[in-house]
């Protein structure tokens, strides 16, 4: 079983050492959500991709660079929607993807999970409706390839909100409170300096690795709906195979 994966960089799925089209192990620098991918198939099945060097990660950039090349989608749209172009954009990240895996899939002769990664980065005002809307549109993305082991992850608002919810104080409790901050860098309080304070210094890609890879951070304990929500339709990717 491979894993391809994408994200935004470093600390969130990871970055491959050298500019490249996409790299695996040991090339691939693994980010803290990666790790967290690896912990939960531990977990189902004993087996860390990790360990086995079963990873592809192809960079933000590159994947949509490939999905600007794809056919467009003639699929009829609803009779007075339109699609917002930002989810236009995740759908073709979503679709890219999916293509790659397949491929993938032929050059291991073997099975593939896709997990897509975006921040939400959403504000207080903009609520629910934005995270699902990103989330739709990556699996509408799959689906137009037929691919049914994709994933989307998506943080709400962004991925520092997983984090802080195993450190701040007292951990694990009312974490689905920090899907209501701002994922605003700029914000008065931003999660990024909410998770510095909390941990009493800046944690880099390789600490937060570490942490989860050891179990300092209990996945077990993060009870958020948008952490929910990748945990549950990943399980059930892995399952699938």
């Amino acid at each position: 079983m491979w894993f391809l994966l994408s994200g935004e960089g470093p600390t969130d799925i990871g970055t491959c050492t050298m500019p490249v089209d996409y790299c695996e192990l040991p090339e691939f620098r693994v980010g803290p959500m990666a790790c967290i991918v690896d912990k939960l198939v531990q977990k189902q099945h004993e087996y860390s991709p990790i360990e086995y060097r079963a990873i592809r990660f192809i960079p933000e950039q590159n994947l949509s660079r490939s999905g600007k090349s794809l056919r467009k989608n003639r699929a009829p749209s609803l009779p007075g929607r339109k699609k917002p172009k930002e989810t236009q954009y995740f759908e073709r990240n979503a679709r890219a993807l999916a293509v790659a895996a397949k491929e993938l899939a032929e050059d291991k002769n073997d099975t593939v999970i896709a997990v897509l990664f975006r921040d939400s980065d959403g504000t207080r005002s903009q609520g629910r409706g934005e995270w699902e809307d990103k989330r739709n549109s990556m699996k509408r993305g799959f689906e137009i390839e037929a691919f049914a082991t994709g994933v989307p992850m998506i943080p709400k608002p962004k991925s520092e909100a997983w984090l802080l919810c195993a450190v701040k104080n007292p951990p694990y409790q009312h974490c689905a409170n920090l899907e209501n901050e701002s994922g605003n860098d700029t914000a008065p309080n931003p999660l990024k300096r909410q998770l510095d304070n909390a941990t009493g210094k800046h944690l880099g890609q390789e600490d937060w690795f570490e942490r989860i890879y050891n179990g300092a951070v209990d996945l077990n304990r993060i009870d958020m709906p948008s952490f929910n929500d990748f945990k549950q339709n990943f399980t059930a990717a892995i399952n699938t195979l």
